[in-house]
């Protein structure tokens, strides 16, 4: 089995505010055929957050021979569901997945993964899959569990799906490879960027003992779509500086990605791997997605096509 390359329009996010289907556009030209678009103005459009219906959306794909394969939806809470799903069934896309939780309390948690099982149910009923996107803090513990395995365990496996984040992953203190084996067939699509040899923070970003990554009781990590303030000035000034040195253009970074790709296709049957680009030292948000796919063509057990 090969993984298709695929690509999240996350990495392109200010192109697309300015002019969406220009970029869909340039995207497509570039060579990505299978595409993860990314709304994260939920509330408001039930789209890709920049006010493009779904049939001229999906046109556009259409003329240049891409397809949408995915949708992050934030924050799927708060978004019109039904609204959310009869949009990416115009585009034909059928997976929904929820980008990021926040989580607080144990009884939180499991409160959460009942509402997984009941959007997961929604879902399935229309045809649709629905998936669980990690960041770093899913590998926070409760009584010496992470949160991600209180999902897995908690949750049934035909209505929540996984879409692995490697980087993220790697950033929790955790081998990729080792997680892509442990959680197995639960993984249905897989998120890639790369750690850049130069980066201004460390790998680790959750601790390295038991009790630093234990939840506290007055933790709080995550969002999910609740106002909990604006960033700072400084704040905002050292995630654009220093946080983004993390990440390199996808194949030109440290990770070791020749290895998730064939634990990937050994242990899930995940479809994709799918390129996302947090920050980038470029000049130009579509240089740099275009050097990933120079990039990452190096790498074997993978497909461009459709």
């Amino acid at each position: 089995m090969e993984m298709k390359v695929g690509l999240i329009l996350y990495s392109v996010r200010q192109s697309m505010a300015k002019d969406p289907l220009g970029t869909v556009e340039e995207v497509a030209k570039l060579g990505y055929k299978n595409i993860e678009v990314c709304n994260h103005n939920a509330v408001n459009d039930s789209g890709i957050g920049f006010g493009v219906d779904a049939d001229t959306l999906k046109s556009t794909f259409d003329k240049f021979g891409s397809q949408v394969i995915s949708a992050h939806i934030f924050p799927l809470e708060k978004s019109d569901i039904p609204a959310v799903l009869k949009y990416n069934q115009t585009l034909g896309n059928t997976n929904i997945v929820n980008p990021m939780g926040r989580f607080t309390t144990y009884d939180d948690l499991m409160w959460q993964c009942e509402n997984m099982n009941k959007m997961g149910k929604i879902c399935r009923e229309e045809g649709m899959n629905y998936l669980y996107h990690n960041h770093n803090h899913e590998y926070r513990t409760f009584n010496g569990k992470t949160i991600l395995d209180i999902i897995v365990e908690n949750t049934d496996p035909d209505y929540l799906s996984l879409e692995l984040d490697t980087f993220w992953t790697m950033r929790a203190g955790h081998c990729p490879v080792e997680m892509i084996r442990q959680y197995g067939k639960r993984i249905h699509l897989i998120h890639q960027k790369d750690f850049a040899w130069d980066s201004m923070t460390p790998i680790n970003l959750n601790g390295l003992t038991a009790e630093e990554i234990e939840m506290k009781p007055s933790d709080d990590v995550g969002l999910n779509g609740d106002n909990r303030g604006n960033p700072t000035e400084s704040d905002q000034r050292r995630r654009e500086t220093v946080e983004s040195s993390a990440f390199a253009e996808i194949g030109t970074g440290i990770m070791h990605i020749q290895d998730i790709i064939d634990a990937a296709n050994e242990y899930t049957d995940a479809g994709y791997i799918i390129l996302e680009q947090d920050f980038s030292r470029m000049d130009s948000e579509i240089a740099s997605v275009a050097k990933s796919m120079e990039a990452f063509r190096k790498f074997h057990g993978i497909s461009w096509d459709r």
